[in-house]
């Protein structure tokens, strides 16, 4: 009997895993962009950075990047001090289509990717990656609303 190595184990369990395809990242992207709009019902409107503050909970922010008719990039975070710094965590960065409708996430921690350690790293697709970081914000998106549903967002002064 052999004995077969992790990285080989690793390799045919992820090939065995369902292939990701361009409609199942759209259905994703679809999916983010209703939650995102629960979450924030204001979003098209918002063009500053906001918080929305809840009971005892830390506070999430949404800081806007870029604010254009049909589009916007924002961060949705919160934000920790530690000694001097403060660091975002999540630092979900992520690209909204108004006019489709569409959430398509563009980055998750400027320090690291969701994929740094990914065994499979080299043998994943550009639909993988996207995949994997759009799932990350859509379970992000359900912690969210399910701590946030219902608070009331202001401007970040």
């Amino acid at each position: 009997m052999a004995i077969i190595d992790d990285q080989a184990q690793i390799k045919v369990i992820y090939e065995q895993q369902k292939k990701v395809s361009y409609s199942n990242i759209c259905e994703l992207f679809d999916l983010n962009f209703k939650k995102i709009c629960r979450l924030v019902p204001l979003l098209p409107a918002i063009k500053d950075d906001h918080i929305a503050k809840k009971d005892l909970l830390k506070n999430l922010h949404l800081i806007c990047h870029e604010k254009q008719p049909y589009t916007g990039t924002y961060t949705l975070t919160h934000q920790h001090d530690l000694k001097s710094n403060t660091i975002n965590r999540p630092n979900i960065r992520f690209k909204l289509y108004f006019d489709a409708q569409l959430l398509e996430v563009i980055s998750v921690c400027k320090e690291t990717t969701i994929n740094k350690y990914h065994p499979m790293r080299h043998n994943c697709s550009d639909f993988v990656f996207q995949w994997e970081l759009n799932l990350f914000m859509l379970r992000w998106l359900e912690y969210c609303l399910d701590r946030y549903n219902g608070a009331k967002w202001q401007k970040d002064k």
